[in-house]
């Protein structure tokens, strides 16, 4: 296995650092940041140079905060500093050294991937398996609390195998010891890692369990078979391979028949995005939510357009209105 060195030396490069802090200010929403970080620009990328060409950088402290869709999640951000630092790491340090070994089943967090790939993929394995077998199944699982059990150590020794650079693996390992307990959702190295840490898990799958129709969309994933009972002993299997990585999967796991509908990243078998009522449920919810002041007022009307788009794509709308 490739390991790679000489890492750390282009997160500090000014073209990087120029590059990183234009990526920040584009996916910042708050025009009066925004208009700051221009004011200041010359600043923030002097001090990051600074910072990382000293090996003196320190993780500065999270802002937590809480989402209530799709599902109740702690999500953090960080100053602008942390934040472009954290697109260095990921971008010159992570991504030359993982993305290599990443199959492209693996679908999320990375260029031309996301949760349109892996739905693309899930219907065409759908469809060459109904070609293929007539009859077929489908193992659909979901890990328990993904990013929050992500065990640290466990973490780093696989980074140790892709990463001979110590600089590198040093701010690399601060940032994940920055978390108390696991990952923290909404930093971009939290991304790339959990991506990497199933990667093994991927790899098993693929080549030992010989699936040759998988996805995984981070801690999502379908194997599809011809076989029920194979696919109970690729069940059994990844729970003997999760539990080496002190995960579990949770209760919606289970094995589905080619006739069975399900969801795999907000779709149904077929690509659709929910039927009349689900939409309408999930419109209720955020409803309450807003009643309660949990979210705000333009949360929920930008909700209801995006559930508006979704249902004229689909002809939700016009088949209740048929009915």
């Amino acid at each position: 296995m490739k390991r790679y060195g000489y890492l750390y030396e282009d997160t500090y490069k000014f073209e990087n650092i120029l590059s990183a802090y234009n990526e920040v200010c584009k996916n910042t929403r708050n025009k009066r940041r925004v208009a700051n970080l221009k004011e200041y620009k010359s600043i923030y990328i002097t001090r990051v140079h600074d910072i990382l060409e000293s090996r003196s950088y320190v993780v500065g402290p999270y802002n937590k905060f809480i989402i209530y869709e799709p599902k109740k999640r702690e999500i953090v951000s960080q100053n602008v500093q942390d934040k472009i630092i954290n697109h260095l790491v990921a971008r010159f340090i992570l991504y030359p050294a993982i993305l290599p070994c990443l199959l492209d089943v693996n679908v999320a967090s990375r260029k031309d991937m996301g949760t349109h790939r892996g739905v693309e993929l899930a219907l065409k394995f759908h469809n060459k398996c109904k070609i293929k077998y007539g009859t077929y199944y489908v193992l659909k699982c979901d890990v328990s609390k993904f990013f929050s059990n992500i065990d640290h150590d466990i973490l780093k020794e696989k980074l140790k195998r892709r990463i001979k650079d110590k600089d590198a693996l040093k701010i690399v390992f601060d940032i994940i010891d920055s978390n108390s307990q696991g990952l923290y959702i909404g930093s971009m190295t939290s991304q790339v890692l959990a991506i990497f840490y199933l990667n093994d898990m991927d790899h098993f799958i693929k080549e030992k369990l010989k699936i040759k129709y998988y996805v995984r969309y981070q801690d999502d994933f379908l194997l599809f078979h011809p076989s029920k009972d194979y696919l109970k002993y690729c069940l059994k299997e990844i729970e003997k391979f999760l539990e080496k990585e002190k995960l579990t999967l949770n209760v919606k796991t289970r094995i589905y028949k080619n006739t069975d509908n399900f969801l795999f990243l907000g779709r149904d078998k077929y690509g659709r995005y929910a039927r009349y009522r689900n939409v309408k449920r999930k419109l209720k919810n955020k409803y309450y939510l807003y009643q309660k002041d949990l979210i705000s007022l333009g949360s929920f009307i930008s909700s209801l357009r995006c559930y508006q788009t979704l249902c004229n794509r689909n002809n939700l709308f016009k088949k209740k209105s048929d009915n």
